[in-house]
């Protein structure tokens, strides 16, 4: 019997997680210390004290009243003129209070002119109190819904009204409401244009008897409104740029410090490892020269002991101090039969001319003690081992130091008492320059 087994093999995804890219603001050295300029918080403002933002408005247009019943005609029927006056304080850009007076004549349901005073205090908010901000805080435009409770006086109410509740009639409670709408012609001066409604007692006209809410009025004004005292908002400064500065500067400080640390240790270790650049000691060679003149007088006799003095000589390294250098630290150079300090004649790069040809007058002196007192000389030349093969840096020491010779046989030195010596390539000496030399030194 055959069995037939079938194998279901299901793919499940793993998942993948996407590269994340962060975006990092590199500030350079001269935006880092040059100072911010001040941004504001958008919409954000410090509220201002009593004294500050009061505003007087005057206002005048038409007004139609809408009574319950309506009674005959439309609202065109009714319109009488209307003036409003009111005195206001804004708190914060966007809100703010006012106490105004609508007054005139007004027409009933029965067409009848009544006079009226309506007094009311209005909740103010402007919406659009962040748009075109100058730099006082005060926006162009305004658009400003507003909301309040009053009281309404009907002059002609007692004389004309015979129904009951006469006094309710007389001053009714009344809300107030609309939108007005501002225009900054200066800091001070807005223009202005409202649309406002009133809403009161049904027996407020002397029609209706109800003292339900039930009577309206709709006002259509234009005007000015004039700021007194201190006006403008004091913006808020936005943090972020400040703490972004202070982190970047907390960064670059600690950067200059580890910069001046590693700078420090790097001193500190090539002090320990560095060479002394060679320095050619004149002072140490008209010593010899003099006990030389002395010793010929009878004065005084030169001697090992004296020798050794005068062959420690002042090296200057690279920078620029003097270091004392015993006979024992010259004997890489120097034999033990040396009675002169050594003198150096520093040479170019992968060449036998002279840095500086004011060297030779140092040969003259030594041509001159030398034949004197019949010393013999010795000439070491070397080469820097950084540059140059080893074969190339033998040769070029070579003919330094055969430079020298030659030039010593100018001035009268036998070839019989010149001894040229080859160090090749070598690194005793830093900067590399320094061990480019050919090395004259006085022996017995």
């Amino acid at each position: 019997m055959m069995c037939i087994s079938t194998l279901t093999v299901f793919a499940h995804p793993f998942d993948q997680t996407n590269d994340t890219i962060y975006t990092q603001k590199v500030f350079t050295e001269e935006e880092i210390l040059s100072p911010i300029v001040p941004s504001y918080l958008p919409n954000v403002s410090e509220a201002a004290n009593w004294g500050c933002n009061w505003f007087i408005e005057v206002k005048g247009g038409a007004s139609a009243f809408l009574g319950s019943p309506i009674g005959c005609g439309d609202v065109f029927d009714r319109i009488t003129p209307a003036i409003q006056a009111g005195v206001g304080k804004w708190f914060t850009p966007a809100i703010g209070g006012r106490v105004e007076f609508q007054g005139l004549t007004f027409k009933n349901a029965e067409f009848r002119k009544m006079n009226y005073e309506f007094i009311h205090a209005d909740f103010m908010y402007n919406i659009t109190s962040s748009l075109q901000v100058n730099d006082k805080g005060l926006s162009k435009w305004d658009v400003i819904p507003f909301i309040g409770v009053g009281m309404i006086h009907n002059s002609d109410w007692k004389s004309t009204c015979h129904c009951p509740g006469r006094a309710s009639g007389s001053h009714p409670f009344a809300f107030s409401y609309g939108i007005e709408v501002r225009y900054r012609i200066s800091d001070r001066v807005h223009a202005i244009a409202e649309v406002s409604g009133m809403t009161t007692a049904k027996n407020f006209d002397c029609v209706h008897p109800s003292s339900k809410f039930g009577d309206n009025m709709l006002t259509a004004s234009v005007g000015l409104s004039f700021s007194i005292g201190k006006i403008g908002w004091k913006r808020v400064v936005d943090a972020k740029p400040y703490i972004e500065e202070n982190v970047n500067l907390k960064k670059y400080i600690s950067n200059r410090f580890n910069n001046r640390d590693n700078i420090q240790q790097k001193l500190l270790s090539d002090e320990k490892t560095k060479v002394t650049y060679p320095k050619n000691c004149y002072s140490g060679l008209l010593s010899l020269r003099s006990r030389l003149a002395n010793a010929g007088k009878g004065n005084k006799t030169l001697t090992d002991e004296d020798s050794n003095e005068d062959s420690q000589c002042s090296f200057q390294g690279s920078n620029g101090e003097d270091a004392m250098y015993s006979n024992d630290t010259l004997s890489f150079f120097r034999g033990k039969t040396d009675v002169s300090v050594p003198v150096y004649f520093f040479f170019k790069l992968n060449s036998d001319s002279l840095v500086d040809n004011s060297q030779l007058i140092n040969l003259d002196k030594i041509a001159l003690v030398a034949k004197q007192h019949g010393y013999r000389i010795s000439i070491t030349g070397a080469a820097d081992c950084v540059t140059g093969t080893e074969k190339i840096n033998k040769e070029l020491s070579r003919k330094r130091a055969c430079y020298i010779a030659s030039e010593l046989v100018k001035r009268g030195i036998d070839k019989e008492n010149l001894h040229d010596y080859t160090l090749g390539g070598i690194d005793k000496y830093k900067p590399c320059e320094a061990n480019r030399f050919s090395m004259v030194v006085l022996t017995r």
